[in-house]
């Protein structure tokens, strides 16, 4: 009984870890977004980190952070996508049919409230 659940919360601590790294890149990228266009906002220019760290693999064109969990989550990953504001942003996942694990039904990302929402359109 006992397995199980410490399972559960490590894949919840997992997701948790990657999503609070994530938001160092979110910042920098609103800070961006608020004195440049959203497309120079990537890794390296402007304020935001150069060097993508443990679970934050990317910071491509117009702010778009991909962070890979690892665990039972290794191939798996999150998508941040930021509006051209860099203040709302859109939560995707994508779940690798290897993982031991559903990434997308996890409840830390299913519960985020930036998970699935619509960016406004400009």
């Amino acid at each position: 009984m006992a397995i199980p659940q410490y399972q559960n919360y490590t894949r919840n601590a997992t997701v948790n870890a990657s999503l609070t790294e994530a938001n160092q890149y979110k910042t920098a990228v609103g800070i961006c977004a608020q004195t440049n266009a959203i497309l120079g906002c990537t890794a390296g220019n402007n304020g935001i980190p150069a060097a993508p760290n443990n679970t934050v693999t990317s910071v491509a064109a117009s702010g778009v952070i991909t962070v890979t969990p690892g665990g039972s989550y290794a191939g798996s990953t999150l998508t941040l996508t930021p509006d051209d504001t860099g203040t709302i942003w859109r939560l995707t996942c994508t779940t690798a049919t290897a993982d031991t694990a559903d990434l997308c039904s996890n409840p830390e990302v299913t519960g985020h409230p930036d998970f699935g929402r619509t960016l406004p359109t400009p």
